[in-house]
């Protein structure tokens, strides 16, 4: 081998080990701004479960459970200081989830009406309230405040044969299911809050 075959061979081996490396560090540059990325987005997933609203709720009836009064309480937590309001939007979920997912029978209500329907004690009267009086329209609240709403007994179905003292009377003792979504800089919370009635107003 000659001296020029020889510096050839070196130089090509100089390649080889320079490509290789050159292959490794953008492989670890690559790694390393994924490993960047997951621990970013597990940090402000952290911040946003840390920021969740603490939130206090309390439903009071008159003696007569004709009317009720419903409380919402932002409690915290301190981090949330720094958002200044934080906009909730108060709704009665439903005692069952699935109810509306069964197939529809001949002469029964549709799947929509059984899921528009509220299957609970208590349905919102105050202003701002849609149709059904399941949600109102949202409020601003900043940490330490709280809001009311009234409320109203709910009926039973128009389609069910169930009177309305038997429907009142087996949801008496029921929770009022509340889904509270809190908006603020550009982050969404939903907290379900079953809270129950005490007496009285």
């Amino acid at each position: 081998m000659t001296t020029t075959d020889t510096i050839a061979a070196l130089a090509l081996g100089v390649a080889i080990v320079a490509a290789f490396a050159a292959i490794g560090s953008w492989r670890a540059a690559r790694n390393a701004n994924g490993a960047a990325r997951t621990l970013s987005r597990i940090g402000q997933q952290r911040l946003h479960a840390d920021l969740t609203p603490d939130l206090r709720c309390t439903v009071v009836a008159n003696e007569a459970r004709s009317t009720a009064m419903l409380r919402v309480h932002l409690e915290g937590p301190p981090g949330l200081l720094s958002h200044d309001a934080i906009e909730i939007t108060v709704s009665i979920r439903n005692d069952n989830p699935h109810r509306g997912n069964g197939p529809q029978l001949a002469g029964t209500a549709t799947p929509e009406q059984v899921r528009a329907h509220i299957w609970g004690p208590w349905k919102f009267s105050a202003d701002g309230r849609d149709d059904t009086g399941r949600t109102v329209a949202p409020q601003q609240l900043a940490v330490g405040e709280w809001t009311r709403y009234g409320l109203t007994p709910t009926n039973s179905p128009a389609w069910s044969t169930t009177s309305t003292p038997d429907w009142l009377r087996d949801y008496a003792d029921a929770p009022v299911r509340l889904s509270i979504t809190a908006r603020s800089k550009g982050s969404v919370w939903t907290v379900p809050v079953p809270v129950t009635t005490e007496g009285t107003a």
